[in-house]
């Protein structure tokens, strides 16, 4: 029995989210409100499971997030494991026999639990198996005992046996408080009730009473003690701790529990080229955060479920690349990290990442986990391309990125924070497919792998694409009546056409020439117009003209191949995408008026106008 996924329903904002239960990292990722921390405080609730030794948890916190309130705060979890052949002591007699059992392509387990909050547990709802698209009871549980039911070789019920008679206290509607034992059919969830939530609010208090602690608050604050009692009882694990934060912050090389009058206990760290002993309060608080998270990480034990809200607050990059690094390193666990942080996001495949406030499919097969998330993350996609935006406009180009948005800005049309929440990731690249009908296949299955398949989206291709191409991509199912993504091509060669305006130009010229400081003498708006006309009259060049000069020179034309055979004139250098943006700064709305042409390329509802 192998545990597949936990379905949470009525919680907080979530009518019905699931979330896979596999080993290592997991990210949940989302908006301000969209259900993060109240995912994890869920989750939380694993430590109430109705076994003999369940933990405890803060009841009112996580009542609050109930949607079901009468007649006393409750939510559900449904466990869906894998059966396997060993399982099959397990089943009720007579099922092993029917021919649909024998003849299925799956079979899962699913356990049905309630949580009660303020009860501090869980009620058993019932055990079922799922038969392909069968449900069969192999527990059903009510207000006073626990029945299994035995079947005839037909699939009908002969009799129910009493498996458990409950005893104990009560809920307020008279359900029975019982705790089972880890053994039979719930042998599988005892390692569940290692359950450890870390709090984002971690906030180490500087001096406290001495005493031994054998668990970290989840807010951290005990951090000192606890810290003292691993240095006197397990010195290895402490070595370990230490070891952590001197390897992401090197200037400290040694962490002190160091113990005061009156029994008092604080922390301080060894400056490694001083040897100054400082107060952990006084040594940044991204120290404090990585020493907190490393004793969580390093004294949980070996299967634990880390709760752990993020996890990337006051580090710099590189740290949060340092504390991924460390936490994949720990895979014994398994992690479910809230965070906003484009590195974690980014560290991680798009099949690890649960995006809330997103249409989630339920139903999907958490068993196979698609090979496509590995290939599209070892082929340099990034998942924060596409998981903090309303909406996305995906170019061809590094320079498209970087343009673009500009150019889109000087629409006097536009609503004011319209782009604010527009993603411009760039399709294809160094490393990534060149084919336009495979890249735009492979975003499509990406934007599936992070459950953003609902995102409005434009796909957006420079005006060079022959004929045959645009054929061939309008053909794609991709683009149908069903689904939110629109296909646009550019109405000239590419975005760097729509720069070729002598003025703006000329000022980014000027600005280039007085960086660099080299006296270079900038030329007269109409020598740099002769210039550009000049160029483009060199017809015969396929550098210049990949499908030849057309009636329309100046829209047939490469324009980057343009600008920079054009900056080479005066001896400036050119490069595509920073010297593209630094023009794309200095044209306005009347500059340049063939700019309606991409602003009319999305729809009203697309990009909002007032």
């Amino acid at each position: 029995m192998r545990l597949i996924g936990i379905e949470i329903e009525k919680y907080a904002c979530l009518e019905r989210c699931l979330v896979p239960m596999d080993s290592g990292i997991r990210l949940l990722v989302g908006k301000n409100n969209s259900g993060k921390t109240a995912l994890l405080r869920a989750l939380e609730a694993l430590r109430l499971l109705p076994f003999v030794g369940r933990g405890s948890v803060e009841g009112v916190t996580l009542g609050r997030y109930c949607q079901v309130r009468e007649p006393y705060p409750r939510y559900q979890l449904s466990f869906d494991f894998e059966y396997d052949a060993e399982d099959e002591g397990l089943l009720p007699a007579g099922v092993i026999a029917w021919p649909s059992f024998k003849a299925a392509k799956s079979r899962h387990w699913r356990f049905l639990f309630t949580v009660v909050p303020q009860y501090g547990s869980m009620l058993l709802g019932g055990v079922s198996l799922l038969i392909d698209s069968e449900r069969v009871v192999v527990l059903e549980s009510r207000k006073g005992d626990v029945l299994q039911p035995v079947y005839n070789a037909s699939g009908q019920t002969v009799q129910n046996q009493q498996i458990f008679t409950k005893s104990g206290s009560g809920t307020a509607d008279g359900h029975i408080l019982h705790d089972y034992s880890f053994s039979g059919i719930f042998s599988a969830f005892e390692p569940l009730r290692n359950t450890r939530m870390v709090s984002a609010h971690r906030v180490v208090r500087s001096n406290l009473q001495l005493q031994a602690l054998d668990t970290l608050s989840e807010s951290a604050e005990s951090l000192a003690p606890f810290l003292d009692t691993i240095l006197s009882n397990e010195r290895d694990k402490f070595d370990e701790i230490q070891s952590v934060v001197v390897g992401i912050f090197p200037e400290f090389k040694l962490v002190n529990p160091e113990k005061h009058a009156q029994q008092g206990v604080s922390i301080s760290l060894t400056n490694r080229i001083t040897g100054e002993r400082i107060p952990l309060t006084h040594c940044g608080t991204g120290v404090e955060q990585v020493l907190a998270i490393a004793a969580f990480v390093l004294t949980a034990r070996p299967g634990t479920t880390i709760l752990l809200d993020e996890p990337h607050s006051y580090l710099h990059p590189i740290a949060e690349r340092q504390l991924v690094r460390f936490l994949n390193s720990h895979s014994e666990h398994r992690y479910f990290i809230a965070t906003h942080s484009a590195v974690f996001i980014d560290a991680v495949t798009p099949d690890r990442i649960l995006a809330l406030g997103e249409s989630i499919n339920p139903g999907r097969d958490l068993s196979n986990p698609s090979p496509v998330a590995g290939l599209l993350h070892s082929l340099g996609y990034r998942n924060s391309d596409l998981l903090f935006n309303d909406r996305l406009i995906l170019i061809e180009g590094e320079s498209d990125q970087e343009i673009l948005p500009l150019l889109l800005a000087l629409n006097p049309l536009l609503l004011r924070g319209a782009l604010d929440r527009t993603g411009f990731p760039v399709m294809e690249g160094e490393g990534r497919l060149r084919s336009q009908q495979r890249s735009l296949l492979y975003w499509e299955r990406f934007l599936s792998q992070l459950g953003k398949g609902t995102v409005p989206r434009v796909y957006l291709f420079d005006g060079g694409s022959v004929d045959e191409d645009r054929k061939l991509l309008h053909k794609s199912s991709v683009f149908s009546t069903e689904t939110p993504a629109l296909l646009r091509f550019l109405a000239m060669n590419e975005i760097e056409n729509y720069l070729l305006v002598p003025e703006a130009i000329l000022a980014a010229m000027k600005e280039m020439t007085a960086f660099q400081g080299e006296g270079t003498p900038t030329p007269e708006v109409d020598d740099l117009r002769k210039k550009i006309g000049d160029i483009l009259g060199q017809e015969q060049n396929q550098k210049l003209y990949p499908n030849g000069p057309g009636d329309e020179p100046f829209r047939m034309v490469k324009g980057s191949v343009l600008l920079e055979l054009l900056f080479d004139e005066y001896g400036l250098r050119y490069e595509k995408r920073k010297v593209g943006r630094l023009i794309a700064t200095k044209l306005s709305a009347e500059s340049q008026p063939r700019l309606k042409e991409i602003w009319d390329l999305f729809p009203l509802d697309f990009l909002p106008h007032s």
